[in-house]
């Protein structure tokens, strides 16, 4: 049986491998039939956190994702605000998916009040937009700039207390609203917080596999 190709296209730019792979990794644990590539896109070295960042890196996630297509059959675009995904799905025929819609989607499966974590000022769109009247509430850990500080052992800390204080709130389960979190192994974090995490990468490659049975490949 052919087994899906899936593309996965980094919005940080990065020379560190470990760091790229991140994703990847977590994604054929999930999928260990399917095989994946990774590539990021170039001069994005804070990623993306900001209008300025985003409205750079729009072309070029639109640009790579249209040339790698025709080697898929399936990319994902592994950031939650979903940058792009809307206009390649309407110039590409394999399914696409980001992190941010599928992950506020997921957690409306294990909780009423979802907390959710991110490095922008505002949660992305989709969080709002599907979480609707369970959306319980948005933090921006503080020190948090970009999703590298994420990486650091000052980013980790602040990033569970940010979690702490959405449970203080009345939140029962945690939305991560950024990708980087998950190189940051962050959910593994905030499990001793006692709340149920819902991570953006894990999100995005359950969504690609309901968009691949859909359209009709079954592991067998």
């Amino acid at each position: 049986m052919k087994h899906p190709h899936i593309g996965i296209l980094r919005v940080l730019t990065t020379e560190n491998e470990t760091v790229l792979m991140a994703h990847q990794n977590t994604l054929q644990e999930m999928f260990p039939h399917w095989t994946f590539s990774t590539r990021c896109i170039g001069d994005q070295w804070e990623g993306l956190h900001d209008e300025a960042t985003i409205a750079a890196a729009l072309p070029k996630i639109q640009e790579m994702g249209t040339q790698w297509a025709p080697e898929l059959d399936g990319l994902i675009i592994s950031c939650a605000g979903d940058p792009g995904v809307e206009k390649l799905r309407e110039s590409v025929s394999i399914p696409v998916t980001g992190g941010g819609a599928a992950a506020a989607a997921l957690s409306l499966t294990m909780g009423r009040k979802v907390g959710v974590i991110g490095i922008e000022e505002h949660a992305p769109p989709a969080y709002e937009r599907i979480l609707g009247a369970h959306f319980g509430g948005y933090i921006l850990p503080e020190g948090i700039v970009t999703t590298n500080d994420l990486q650091t052992e000052v980013g980790k800390a602040a990033v569970v207390k940010a979690a702490e204080a959405l449970k203080e709130d009345g939140c029962d389960v945690i939305a991560f609203a950024c990708t980087g979190l998950t190189t940051a192994k962050a959910a593994s974090l905030i499990y001793s917080v006692g709340l149920p995490v819902v991570d953006a990468v894990v999100a995005e490659g359950i969504a690609m596999d309901v968009m691949l049975k859909s359209r009709g490949w079954f592991e067998v």
